[in-house]
């Protein structure tokens, strides 16, 4: 199985951050690399539940690629 590389910087370790857009009220989940930040993923936390589900899943897939 290939490990997962940042394709900004080739790092292989991902963390999950939630941030809010300027001048927005929306909240976002940020999968992004640890070593730049380079975003390699994104979920709108607005989806209300599946978005919450989608959130532990992706929080669950970073920590699997420590």
């Amino acid at each position: 199985m290939a490990t997962p590389t940042c394709i900004k910087c080739g790092g292989t370790q991902f963390e999950s951050k939630e941030m809010s857009p300027k001048r927005s009220k929306s909240r976002l989940c940020l999968l992004q690399c640890a070593a730049c930040g380079g975003v390699v993923g994104v979920v709108d936390l607005a989806l209300g539940e599946e978005g919450h589900e989608i959130r532990k899943a992706l929080e669950r897939l970073a920590a699997d690629l420590f």
